[in-house]
């Protein structure tokens, strides 16, 4: 479950601080994702960064996307800077637009606001079925193997062979059949559409894509309207920044700290 309010924070706060920060890594991630941004970043205050369900020692709970959402939303320090990429971004804005105000700001990076058209939450829930039956039957290298061979991620191929090997390592750390929630809960088909909430949002939103995630940039950019959502796009990058622009993410997290 995805408790971590009467937890010692990962990083303490460092140079001239500011609010906590609690920061959601994302699918076959973990809490190490977000070291680099935050040793990028000059100061920062204390910073969470929970496992997600189903990851690392995180147990394979709660049972619907709503709850996951709403232990995050419960769990924020008042006045928090969330920030979350893929499932974490998800999991973030949701958490977000159901306790306005509790986030000073809540940076999504890569992320998603659910499926509009019901045939394609159809056809994801028969695609997000089938990984997860693929996690079930054990073979975690062959899974991470044709995870990393997705188009979304064809950028990463130009990254540092020693980056893209930790990466894998961590990867394969998992248990696959644990992951498995991360489809059957927390995947795609089962985040509600939340365009509306977004599109009538009254807090700072930030959407962050790489502008190689041509599809993820142009999601983003059609749900812009200041000054509470907004879309900035860092140059030759992919979809995980977390990965492939760790300086990019750092240095929104702290323009974001300074105009909330």
């Amino acid at each position: 479950m995805i408790h971590w309010a009467n937890a010692s924070p990962a990083h303490e706060h460092k140079g001239a601080g500011g609010p906590p920060l609690v920061l959601l890594h994302g699918f076959l991630g973990s809490p190490a994702a977000w070291d680099t941004t935050l040793a990028t970043m000059a100061h920062h205050g204390p910073a969470w960064c929970p496992w997600l369900p189903g990851h690392g020692p995180a147990a394979p709970e709660p049972a619907s996307f709503d709850a996951a959402a709403q232990e995050v939303a419960d769990s924020l320090p008042e006045g928090a800077l969330l920030a979350g990429y893929s499932l974490g971004a998800r999991l973030a804005l949701a958490a977000t637009l159901r306790r306005p105000g509790r986030a000073q700001a809540t940076v999504l990076i890569g992320g998603h606001v659910g499926l509009a058209d019901p045939a394609d939450r159809v056809a994801r829930a028969a695609l997000d079925a089938e990984r997860a039956t693929a996690l079930r039957e054990g073979d975690l290298a062959a899974f991470v193997s044709a995870w990393e061979a997705l188009p979304l991620f064809e950028s990463q191929r130009a990254l540092p062979a020693a980056l893209r090997t930790r990466q894998r390592a961590a990867r394969l750390a998992h248990d696959p059949r644990a992951l498995a929630w991360s489809f059957d809960v927390a995947g795609l088909a089962q985040m509600p559409d939340l365009r509306a909430a977004v599109a009538s949002a009254r807090q700072p939103l930030c959407f962050l894509t790489g502008a190689l995630d041509l599809r993820f940039g142009a999601l983003a950019a059609s749900l812009v309207h200041d000054p509470w959502v907004t879309h900035e796009v860092v140059p030759g990058a992919g979809h995980n920044l977390l990965l492939e622009a760790p300086h990019a993410v750092a240095a929104r997290l702290t323009a974001s700290m300074h105009s909330a």
